[in-house]
């Protein structure tokens, strides 16, 4: 991104938010390539209690993002996010000493934690200090060093895995996080702080944090559990009742933990069911490729993941030509094009994938997978985001990740689901969730098409009333 005309403190804390979504990415793409290391380590080949570490990450990000847009909000984005990146640092460090499996998910836990701030407070910090006309390229420079990460995580996890150990994977994530520290730290003492805020609904908070808690671990363990199994329902029952009262509470809260206004701008509203639906898609994608790969090629896990990372190659290719685009001609055409592509790509994986190996037949359901992802996930963030007030604009960005984190868990469960209702590596089995894919990306396309046709420069902010 051209960064001319951008004062140096700006300058600096958009890198540092740059660099904060590389973060992000490297911890999520390595997890599973150490995961086997970890596994046959510390779990004593035990996948069952390994598996937390990799659950731990959800259950604490969807408990903990929609309170660090608030905290954001209240006491500073920037400072929210050298706090964050600190305490990523010393979180990553404990888990690359942890010399058991149960102080591996607690760091694991913590350090989910504190990326949670930090994703919420860089992308706050984007959207604060960029003009509104370059806010769509700003956030897809954002993508682009997420995406790049998704190269450089599997790439070098592997390679750590192979010649010394997974615990420098560690070691490295927390250099990257004390970077963002560095970097970000120039901001500390002007920041933007939202002052005379109403005491905090410390009812509704925890309500919310203990509610979207259930009902995530219910995604990511009803496979195991079950689905009419009495766990499943009664802690997925639970936790929807109690995102209703935080929800019905919320309406009369003065600082609401959900302030339910913004969903009256239509874009706002849209860009949720739009995240939502293409978490699903783009978190189960990953599955599905793999499944297929695996299951019914019988090919090296390995192998095929290092593969897959064509997938974030090619996102890196057009994110930031994504964002241009937006910027120039708004954001409805650019997303119905991404996924439009997405769905082409995976019919056609659908209709040409049969029980020989043929890794050719992959490259377009990956390729395709990685426009799309480029031109809705970043401009979904950018159309939400772009009417925000500066006092509502971590929240905001909280609630759109929150939907992100829920959508991506439920799209994971729907593969698993739809893979066990037949025998998993027969073609018929593992083309279902393949066929769910196009399905999602037809409503993503059709919920784009319900945008207002118009640039983030050219909206009115109904959302900036609620600044002090």
């Amino acid at each position: 991104m051209d960064t001319s005309g951008i004062d140096s403190l700006s300058n600096r804390l958009l890198r540092a938010s740059f660099l904060s979504g590389f973060v992000a990415g490297l911890d999520a793409t390595s997890a599973f390539f150490i995961f086997p290391a970890i596994r046959s380590g510390l779990a004593d080949g035990d996948t069952a209690s390994a598996s937390w570490f990799l659950t731990i990450v959800g259950i604490v990000s969807a408990a903990v993002l929609l309170q660090a847009g608030r905290l954001a909000d209240r006491f500073g984005h920037n400072r929210i996010l050298v706090v964050s990146a600190i305490g990523a640092t010393g979180a990553a460090l404990l888990g690359a000493a942890a010399p058991t499996l149960t102080l591996l998910v607690v760091a694991k836990g913590l350090h989910a934690g504190f990326l949670s701030g930090l994703a919420v407070s860089s992308i706050a910090i984007i959207v604060r200090v960029t003009k509104p006309e370059r806010l769509a390229t700003a956030l897809g420079t954002w993508a682009f060093w997420t995406a790049t990460s998704g190269v450089v995580g599997p790439l070098l996890a592997s390679g750590l895995v192979e010649v010394t150990t997974w615990r420098f994977m560690f070691v490295a994530t927390a250099v990257a996080s004390a970077s963002v520290a560095v970097l970000g730290k120039v901001g500390w003492r002007s920041d933007f702080v939202a002052t005379d805020r109403a005491p905090i609904d410390y009812v509704g908070t925890v309500s919310a944090m203990v509610g979207l808690s259930l009902v995530v671990l219910t995604l990511l363990e009803g496979n195991d559990w079950g689905w009419s199994s009495l766990r499943t329902v009664g802690c997925l029952a639970v936790g929807l009742a109690l995102m209703y009262f935080v929800i019905v509470r919320s309406r009369t809260q003065e600082d609401p933990t959900v302030p339910l206004e913004l969903f009256r701008h239509r874009n706002f509203a849209l860009s949720t069911a739009i995240g939502f639906t293409s978490s699903m898609m783009f978190y189960g994608m990953w599955l599905t490729l793999l499944s297929y790969a695996t299951d019914v090629w019988e090919q090296d896990l390995i192998r095929t993941g290092l593969m897959l990372t064509l997938m974030p190659g090619t996102m890196m290719l057009f994110a930031r030509a994504a964002g241009r685009a937006a910027d120039a001609r708004g954001y409805r055409g650019v997303m119905m094009a991404g996924a439009a592509v997405f769905c082409v790509g995976f019919t056609t994986f659908g209709l040409t994938a049969g029980e020989t190996a043929n890794n050719l037949l992959l490259l377009p359901a990956v390729f395709c997978a990685g426009i799309g992802m480029a031109t809705v996930v970043s401009n979904g963030t950018s159309v939400g985001t772009s009417t925000l007030g500066p006092a509502i604009v971590g929240t905001g960005t909280a609630i759109l990740q929150t939907f992100h984190r829920v959508g991506g868990s439920l799209g994971s469960a729907l593969v698993v689901a739809l893979l066990e209702t037949g025998k998993i590596g027969e073609v018929a089995t593992n083309l279902l969730p393949v066929w769910a894919l196009v399905v999602l990306g037809l409503i993503v396309f059709a919920l784009c098409s319900f945008l207002t046709p118009t640039t983030a420069a050219a909206e009115t902010n109904p959302a900036e009333s609620h600044a002090p």
